[in-house]
C-alpha cells in the first residue's frame, strides 16, 4: 500500500520519535502500567500505530469498499445511510396475561418488532406443572405450555402489523409450530405475521444449559426447523447462531468470531444437507454476537470476522457468491458487563457498545437495560435501552458515513490481528471434529472456563477496573425502582393447564404423541424425515409442550455434559 521508500523514511521518524519525545515524557511521569492490553486480554497495544502497521495490508483485497468482497467494512454499500433501525424489544414473563400487559405497553409506545422471553421450565421442554419447574414458572420469561398460553400473551395485538419470534433454541420444532397454529387459529396466512426463531442449541451447551438432547440431535432437530421453513415458510427467519453466551462465558474477541464462524458452517451444512443451499439459507439468518467494553477492539472484530467468514466461506461452497460470503451480523451488547452495584453506570456501559456496533456497522442492535443485573427490566429501563440505537443514530450523526473508523492504522492492526488469531480459533474446532464435538467434548467450555477465571482474577486483584466495583465505590447503594413479578403467575398456570387437559380430545392428543415418538424413532434408524409435521399436529391437537418432548426423550434420552475443570 505504501512506497518503500517512504516506509524506509517512517521507520526511523518513529525510532527517532521514541528516542527523544517520548523518552523526555517518560523522564518526568511513568505510564500506568508496563504493557497495555485490549479489553479481552489477547492484543497488545502499542503506544501509538502508523502505516508501518498496515503496510503488508493490501487495500482492495483485505478492506475493499463497503457492499464488496471481503465486506471487512459492511455487507451494505450504504451502511445506515438507508436502513431504519427498528423500535424492537425482546421481553417477557409470567403468565399470557402479565406478559401480555408488558406486550401492550410496548406496542403502544411504537414497537412492532417483539420478540417472546421464555421461562426456563418451558426452554427446557418442560410444563409448568411439572415438579422440576416448581418456583421458576414465568420467572425470567413467558410461561407457555400450549398455543392457548400464546394467544393470551398477544392478545389485543393486531399480529398483521407485528414481528415477533423467540429464542426456543432446543425446543425449535415445537416453537415454530406454535406459530403456525397461532396464524392458523386467528384465521391468518403465515406470511401475515413476521416470524423470526433463533433455533441454536449448540448455544444452550456453552450458555444457560437450557439443552434437552444430545448435540448432534438438536442440530438435527433444529435443521428439521430450517428445512421446513425453506419448503413451506420462505418469509419467516428460521435461525441464527449466537457467540454472545461464549463471549460472556469468557472467550476472548477472536475465540468469539472462531468458534461463532464454526457454529454458523455446522448449522449450513446441516440445513444443506436437507436440501436447502447456502445461497438460499444464508441470507436468511446472521451471527448474533456481543458487542464488549473496548470500542475499538470490538469494531475490528466485527470488521474481522466478516472478512474471515468470506473466506472460509468461499473455500468451504466453493462459491464466490456475495449471498454465500456476505455475513449478516446482529448484536445483543454485553449484559455480561453490566454490575449490580451502581447500576445506572450501565447506561453508559451499554452506550458504548451499542456506540462500537453501529461504527461497525451492525444489522441488527439490541441492548440490556440497565437494571437487569438485579432483575427482569422496567417498562423504563427496557424503553430507554432501545431507544440508545436511535439517539445514536438521530441526534448523534452516527452512520453518517459507512465505516468511518475504516483506514485507521489502529483499527486496521487490530482488524488484521484479530482476524488472524479468529482463524486458528476456527481450525482448533475443527479438529475436534466441529462444532458438535466441540459442544459435545466440553473443548468450548474449557476455554470460557479459562477466560473466565482469569477476567475475575484480574477483577479481585484491581487490575481490571470496574467503576463502582473495584473503584470509586460508594458507601451506600443507589436506590431505583425494580420490577415486580406476580407472585400468583405460577400458581394461575398450573390450574390452567390442568383445565386445557380436561377438555382437549385425549385419543387424539395420544395419536399425535405417538406419531412424533413413531418419526423420531425412524431419525435414529437415518430414515430422512423431518420432526415437524408431527409436531405441528401434536400441538393442533392441544398436546402439551411437556408431553410432546416427554415423547422426543423416550427416544433421545436426556444429554449429561461432561465435566470441565
Amino acid at each position: 500500500m505504501y512506497d518503500v521508500e517512504f516506509l524506509k523514511r517512517l521507520r526511523e521518524k518513529v525510532a527517532e520519535w521514541e528516542d527523544t519525545t517520548v523518552r523526555e515524557r517518560l523522564s518526568v511521569a511513568e505510564e500506568k502500567r508496563p504493557r497495555f492490553f485490549s479489553g479481552s486480554g489477547e492484543l497488545t497495544i502499542m503506544r501509538t500505530y502508523t502505516p508501518l502497521d498496515i503496510a503488508e495490508t493490501d487495500y482492495l483485497d483485505e478492506i475493499g469498499l463497503p457492499g464488496q468482497h471481503p465486506y471487512t467494512r459492511g455487507i451494505d454499500p450504504t451502511g445506515y445511510r438507508a436502513f431504519r433501525p427498528t423500535l424492537g424489544f425482546y421481553a417477557g414473563y409470567g403468565s399470557g396475561e402479565s406478559a401480555n400487559k408488558r406486550y401492550r405497553q410496548l406496542y403502544a409506545a411504537g414497537s412492532r418488532d417483539i420478540g417472546l422471553a421464555l421461562d426456563l421450565p418451558t426452554q427446557l421442554g418442560l410444563d409448568s406443572d411439572d415438579p422440576m419447574a416448581e418456583g421458576e414458572v414465568g420467572k425470567v420469561g413467558l410461561a407457555i405450555d400450549t398455543v392457548e398460553d400464546l394467544e393470551r400473551a398477544l392478545r389485543g395485538i393486531p399480529l398483521t402489523a407485528l414481528k415477533t419470534g423467540t429464542v426456543g433454541n432446543c425446543i425449535g420444532p415445537w416453537a415454530l409450530a406454535l406459530f403456525m397454529v397461532l396464524c392458523g387459529r386467528a384465521g391468518l396466512n403465515t406470511s401475515r405475521l413476521g416470524v423470526r426463531l433463533q433455533n441454536d442449541p449448540l448455544k444452550e451447551y456453552t450458555g444457560r444449559g437450557t439443552f434437552i438432547f444430545d448435540p448432534a440431535v438438536a442440530v438435527d432437530l433444529a435443521s428439521d426447523v430450517v428445512a421446513y421453513m425453506h419448503q413451506h415458510l420462505p418469509y419467516w427467519e428460521p435461525q441464527w447462531s449466537c457467540s454472545t453466551t461464549m463471549r460472556w462465558g469468557g472467550c476472548t474477541a477472536s475465540q468469539e468470531i472462531g468458534f461463532g464462524i464454526a457454529n454458523l458452517l455446522c448449522y449450513a451444512k446441516a440445513a444443506q444437507a436437507k436440501g436447502v443451499k447456502p445461497e438460499d439459507y444464508l441470507p436468511r439468518v446472521d451471527l448474533h454476537m456481543s458487542s464488549d467494553n473496548d470500542l475499538f477492539e470490538e469494531v475490528a472484530k466485527f470488521r474481522a470476522v466478516r472478512r474471515l467468514w468470506a473466506k472460509i466461506a468461499e473455500d468451504e461452497f466453493n462459491t464466490r457468491d456475495p449471498r454465500v460470503l456476505s455475513l449478516r451480523i446482529s448484536v445483543y451488547t454485553a449484559a455480561n458487563r453490566l454490575t449490580a452495584r451502581e447500576p445506572l453506570n450501565n447506561v453508559v456501559r451499554s452506550t458504548i457498545h451499542v456506540l462500537a456496533a453501529m461504527l461497525a456497522g451492525i444489522d441488527h442492535i439490541t441492548a440490556p437495560a440497565y437494571d437487569e443485573a438485579l432483575a427482569l427490566p422496567t417498562f423504563e429501563s427496557t424503553r430507554l435501552a432501545n431507544l440508545t440505537k436511535h439517539i445514536l443514530a438521530q441526534e448523534e450523526n452516527i452512520g453518517a458515513t459507512v465505516d468511518p473508523l475504516g483506514g485507521s492504522y489502529y483499527v486496521e492492526s487490530l482488524t488484521n490481528q484479530i482476524e488472524e488469531k479468529g482463524r486458528y480459533w476456527f481450525d482448533e474446532v475443527q479438529k475436534t471434529g466441529g462444532a458438535e464435538s466441540a459442544a459435545a467434548s466440553g473443548y468450548y467450555l474449557s476455554e470460557m472456563a479459562k477466560g473466565q477465571y482469569c477476567t475475575q482474577k484480574e477483577i479481585e486483584s484491581g487490575e481490571r477496573k470496574v467503576i463502582g466495583v473495584n473503584m470509586f465505590v460508594l458507601d451506600q447503594g443507589v436506590r431505583f425502582p425494580l420490577f415486580k413479578g406476580d407472585p400468583r403467575g405460577e400458581a394461575k398456570q398450573v390450574r390452567r393447564i390442568a383445565r386445557v387437559r380436561k377438555k382437549r380430545d385425549k385419543r387424539q392428543v395420544e395419536k399425535s404423541l405417538d406419531h412424533v415418538s413413531f418419526v423420531a424413532q425412524a431419525k435414529t434408524k437415518g430414515e430422512s424425515v423431518n420432526i415437524v409435521p408431527a409436531v405441528l399436529e401434536a400441538v393442533k391437537a392441544l398436546a402439551t409442550e411437556g408431553e410432546i418432548f416427554a415423547s422426543l426423550r423416550r427416544v433421545y434420552g436426556d444429554y449429561a455434559p461432561p465435566a470441565v475443570f
